[in-house]
């Protein structure tokens, strides 16, 4: 694993997250769940519409 971010990685968490949505997990759950930093919340927050 590298110590950068990638597209890619940015990429498979945003799926990652609408996957979960579509589950049914809240926001915060689905934070958790993916482990994401304060930074990547605040990334992903943007695209969260509930």
């Amino acid at each position: 694993m590298t110590a950068f971010k990638t597209n890619t990685d940015q990429f498979i968490k945003q799926r990652m997250m609408t996957y979960l949505k579509e589950q049914g997990y809240n926001f915060y759950q689905s934070a958790t769940l993916l482990k994401l930093t304060q930074a990547e919340r605040e990334e992903m927050s943007r695209y969260w519409a509930e």
